[in-house]
């Protein structure tokens, strides 16, 4: 018995690994071959599949798939379908990641779930570092938004793990490590879109946060002592730290005046974009343009989640993309599982900066919003099923697994 339950552990810990490690390696690496990351998928969902017989098919993962069939239909009034089918496989990839991670979430141990999660995620992020320099180096073609998109992700799978083996340590180090290479990215939505969901979460588990943020301080602290001595001690690392350094402190003086360079992305612009996407939208307001009209019509996407839903796919895309939000937020509201109000909060944050990330960016294919989507969906289920009684001979979901 003892056996099976740890081969069943290593099964999951090596499939969340494998997920986890193959959508960041794609996602901020090379993804002009999309289908790489497809058939990867394709691969953890049968062997998945293969050992629970079973998949589970939440809301969230229901409006996705709805939103991916109304973009195929769309299809057939695009005028552009070159441009259109260039954004389909992300679309195609962005559901499959949310089946695959809803699946993990629903029956696997979630303490080797999030293991394998967080190591999968460690294991990418470090190989992205080797390949890239960064942030001890600045790579060409730099794509700021999506390298801090995955560092966000992964301080959801640090502190989400952190809360579930009742460590400090844990999410006050890495997490902080991954809000100083947040930082460095420059990504204002990202460093902003933080801060507010750490002010709104605050707020709404108010009691709670104190309590962690006590306890982070004194952490944090100790280990940056220890931390700071080992580095006096050794000038090479001395060095390099010096130049991520300089990196993040450019990160921080980037974030206060990119809006006002003379570069594309100015906040001008942004406002003409927003007013032709209006515009373009109420012509054909429920239906939209097609996939990705506004990128064909305007040569650029609108930079704004719900200005390009609106353009290209009316009120019916931007209905089913926002109703994934919309139910994360409604489970959160129902919950009634007071023993990990830790772990919501969590959820609430990352939830609200990812709503305000989308309002300036594009995120209705981004596959780290299918992890955190699936992720939160699935533990909050299983949060809630375990506060209710268990008759005799009753199934409950992933019992088998439950941590």
């Amino acid at each position: 018995m003892r056996v099976n339950r740890a081969f069943t552990l290593l099964c999951s810990f090596t499939l969340a690994f494998g997920a986890t490690f193959a959508v960041v390696v794609s996602a901020s690496g090379d993804v002009s071959h999309p289908t790489r990351i497809t058939a990867a998928l394709l691969g953890i969902i049968i062997l998945h599949a293969i050992g629970y017989q079973r998949l589970w098919f939440s809301r969230e993962v229901f409006l996705s798939i709805g939103l991916l069939g109304y973009e195929v239909l769309s299809l057939s009034w695009t005028d552009y379908i070159k441009v259109a089918t260039a954004t389909m496989p992300a679309m195609v990839n962005f559901t499959l990641s949310l089946i695959l991670f809803s699946a993990l979430a629903a029956y696997h141990n979630v303490r080797a779930l999030l293991a394998g999660m967080f190591a999968g995620f460690i294991a990418a992020a470090i190989l992205y570092t080797l390949t890239s320099g960064f942030p001890f180096s600045y790579p060409e073609d730099f794509s700021y938004n999506t390298i801090a998109s995955m560092y966000l992700i992964g301080l959801f799978i640090t502190l989400t793990f952190g809360a579930y083996i009742r460590s400090t340590v844990l999410p006050a180090s890495v997490g902080a490590v991954l809000l100083v290479l947040i930082a460095a990215t420059t990504s204002i939505k990202t460093n902003l879109g933080i801060g507010l969901g750490v002010i709104g979460a605050g707020l709404l588990y108010f009691k709670l946060s104190t309590r962690g943020l006590l306890k982070t301080v004194a952490v944090v602290a100790v280990i940056g002592g220890g931390i700071a001595y080992g580095i006096s001690e050794n000038p090479a690392l001395t060095e390099r730290l010096q130049t991520g350094l300089a990196r993040v402190s450019t990160g921080f003086a980037v974030l206060t005046n990119r809006e006002s360079d003379a570069g594309n992305i100015g906040l001008g612009n942004r406002q003409g974009w927003k007013r032709e996407g209006l515009k373009g939208w109420i012509a054909n307001p429920v239906f939209g343009n097609g996939v990705e009209g506004f990128r064909a019509d305007f040569g650029i996407t609108s930079h704004s989640t719900p200005i390009d839903l609106l353009y290209n796919s009316g009120l019916i895309g931007f209905a089913l993309f926002y109703a994934i939000f919309a139910s994360i937020a409604w489970r959160l509201v129902t919950a009634r599982n007071a023993k990990r109000r830790n772990i919501r909060a969590r959820i609430a944050m990352v939830l609200i900066a990812y709503t305000f990330i989308s309002l300036s960016g594009i995120v209705y294919y981004d596959q780290f919003l299918s992890i955190f989507v699936a992720l939160s969906a699935g533990l909050m289920v299983r949060l809630e099923r375990e506060s209710v009684p268990v008759r005799s001979g009753a199934k409950v979901f992933g019992s088998a697994v439950n941590a």
